[in-house]
């Protein structure tokens, strides 16, 4: 794919942020990537979110092995502004104050060419009021018929009349733009930023969690809300509620010291309570026969390779049994 048709994705503190409504749109469209939108909206900041898109780290681990984005930081944001980036500021500023004064004097041209005859009708009759209350206080002035002055008055003059009242907005009314990107950054100041991932044997079971449930089309997104790590729906979120609360765990995490069957119990009827199925995904190892060529011979020579798969259990929604050995019980391989 070509680096400019690539979504643009900033790394900021190991997490990375989507600025693009297009790319926004792309990402859930053709790669059935959600993320988190944590930002509010323009028009109703308090009841809406609006960007930027949070994505995950497996989000962004996936998208940048089917290479499909771009990872960039801007280390110019991190420093202060300079004297020619101020500058520039200030020229825009002032470039869009005069481009709303031409605007704001075109739609009253507009109105006022739209109300003309309106706008005649009324001064001509109001002229004849004045004129008519003059007549009766000065009887020796009667050459001053309502006719004269007010047939003088066209259309024309209306409209330069009313034209000549415009007054340009003043700096308090100018209408201020919100960038969703600082437009006075370059390419050159994109830089290029290296991703490593995963990290730690949760992160490795979160990502192969979430490859995973992707192959099988499935959309996965944040879980946290819900206690767990993702949220699996069959559809896009928009059309669907959440099947499955996922939680990763590491291996053997039943046997662990820190584990009770209460936590089991309080997962079970979390479940049970918002109607969804607790998916917990550990790592295993899984044996795999290669069949590798000596370049000295032509002997074919087997190979044992252990390769990590990750194995999706399912917590029962009653659990009967307090005991440790009975609830491990009640775990079993779950196919998808």
């Amino acid at each position: 794919m070509n680096e400019n048709s690539k979504i643009e994705v900033q790394i900021e503190n190991c997490q990375g942020y989507v600025w693009s409504v297009q790319d926004v749109l792309r990402l859930r469209r053709d790669h059935r990537i959600l993320g988190s939108l944590v930002g509010c909206g323009a028009k109703h900041p308090r009841e809406e979110q609006g960007l930027p898109l949070l994505l995950s780290p497996q989000e962004i681990q996936v998208l940048k092995e089917e290479n499909v984005v771009r990872l960039v930081q801007l280390p110019e944001l991190r420093e202060p502004p300079t004297a020619e980036r101020k500058s520039s500021s200030h020229e825009y500023l002032e470039s869009s104050y005069q481009q709303q004064i031409h605007i704001f004097k075109k739609e009253k041209e507009k109105n006022i060419e739209q109300f003309a005859d309106r706008i005649l009708a009324g001064k001509l009759k109001k002229m004849e009021k004045m004129e008519g209350k003059i007549l009766k206080k000065n009887q020796a002035e009667a050459g001053l018929s309502p006719e004269s002055k007010a047939l003088r008055i066209t259309r024309e003059d209306v409209i330069a009349e009313e034209i000549k009242k415009i007054q340009p907005i003043s700096r308090d009314h100018q209408v201020l733009q919100i960038h969703l990107r600082d437009p006075w950054i370059s390419e050159q100041g994109r830089v290029k930023t290296r991703w490593v991932y995963p990290t730690g044997e949760l992160n490795k079971c979160r990502l192969l969690a979430f490859k995973r449930l992707r192959e099988q089309g499935l959309f996965v997104g944040e879980g946290s809300k819900f206690g767990g790590d993702f949220l699996v729906y069959l559809g896009d979120p928009v059309r669907f509620h959440a099947k499955y609360i996922l939680i990763c765990k590491e291996k053997n995490w039943i046997e662990g010291a820190r584990n009770r069957p209460q936590d089991l119990v309080a997962k079970s009827r979390l479940g049970n309570q918002v109607r969804k199925i607790i998916l917990v995904a550990t790592l295993q190892d899984e044996d795999t026969n290669e069949t590798e060529q000596s370049e000295e011979n032509v002997d074919q020579v087997r190979k044992t390779r252990k390769r990590e798969t990750v194995l999706f259990t399912s917590i029962v929604r009653q659990v009967q049994d307090y005991t440790r050995r009975d609830t491990a019980e009640h775990f079993g391989e779950m196919e998808l």
